[in-house]
């Protein structure tokens, strides 16, 4: 009896502590995968966090190539305007040698480089109104755009002045190799600029400017013939721009003309400066075929045609009846 009670006494205690044990071991296991647990949830935490760092720097680098292509573009652009300006730069060292060259022709300082053999309206004499002659769709004008470029120019939605000088170089250029690869050759860099002179009705300083260029182009233009809407408006008109055309005069023909010249009397001015009785003794030697011819007149629509004065000259002309002046 005593033995069993030692034994007992014995096992007790171990028991107990394979249940403290187990006990300890349940809570540590507890508080263990309490903290894994834990550290799961910082897991995934990080995790996204870190997705949304990635996403964010993926961002980052396109905004910074975005910003980068934005500065390249910026450096081409300043390239293009740099050369602009040096090619401006050029032009006006251009425009200065010839203005130079002009003046020393002249002999003075103010010489007018829109003095040609037809003054514009606004000038002493009663000069031709280029506004009353050209409407405002009359694209041909412009130096470098003829009856063909006008037309795609039209088609292409640019039918007036005021929208070739709102229209840039690039914008002109499509239109035309969109129609024809052909008319990449066709420079319009000077097309908008004269065409806002000629809106403006800045016509002195267009007839400069066209001078100055030569098919469109800047620099090229001799600034010694006429320009093209000097030529254009001469040719409605009905008159010529070569001083030794005297068939512009009302009264003379080819024939008549060749008589004059064979008396020495070759151009505008020379006519004005003869006298109506030479001119019916030239007409009188050479046969009665010329004896209807009345020379009245000749000498003083040459003056104005001299003078630059073709809007007097074509009101005489309407007055003219047989080449006497019934006005």
């Amino acid at each position: 009896m005593e033995f069993k009670i030692l034994l007992l006494a014995s096992l007790e205690p171990c028991w107990l502590w394979w249940l403290i044990l187990s006990a300890l071991a349940f809570i540590l296991g507890a508080l263990i995968g309490c903290w894994l647990c834990g550290n799961r949830k910082r897991i995934r935490e990080l995790e996204e966090e870190n997705a949304g760092l990635k996403a964010r720097l993926t961002n980052w680098e396109k905004d910074y190539s975005s910003l980068k292509y934005q500065q390249e573009e910026v450096e081409k652009e300043m390239k293009n305007l740099r050369q602009k300006l040096t090619s401006c730069e050029a032009d006006k060292t251009v425009l200065q040698t010839k203005m130079d060259q002009l003046k020393a022709q002249t002999g003075d300082g103010n010489s007018n480089l829109f003095a040609s053999a037809m003054p514009v309206a606004g000038g002493d004499g009663g000069n031709i109104d280029f506004a009353s002659i050209f409407s405002s769709d009359n694209l041909q004008i412009i130096e470098g755009i003829g009856p063909k470029i006008e037309a795609v120019l039209k088609a292409g939605g640019i039918s007036r002045w005021a929208d070739v000088a709102a229209s840039d170089e690039e914008k002109l250029r499509k239109i035309l190799t969109d129609q024809n690869p052909n008319y990449r050759i066709h420079n319009p860099q000077s097309w908008p600029e004269q065409a806002r002179l000629a809106n403006e009705g800045k016509w002195e300083e267009l007839i400069q400017y066209q001078k100055f260029l030569d098919g469109g182009k800047e620099g090229t233009g001799s600034m010694e013939s006429d320009s093209k809407v000097e030529k254009l408006s001469l040719k409605i008109l009905g008159f010529s721009s070569n001083p030794e055309d005297l068939k512009i005069i009302e009264g003379i023909g080819p024939k008549i003309e060749q008589l004059l010249k064979e008396a020495g009397i070759n151009n505008w001015q020379a006519l004005a400066d003869a006298e109506v009785a030479r001119l019916r003794e030239i007409l009188a030697a050479a046969g009665d075929q010329f004896k209807l011819a009345q020379p009245d007149t000749w000498p003083k629509q040459a003056a104005l045609a001299a003078a630059g004065q073709w809007s007097q000259l074509n009101e005489l002309q309407d007055r003219l009846q047989g080449g006497i002046d019934k006005g």
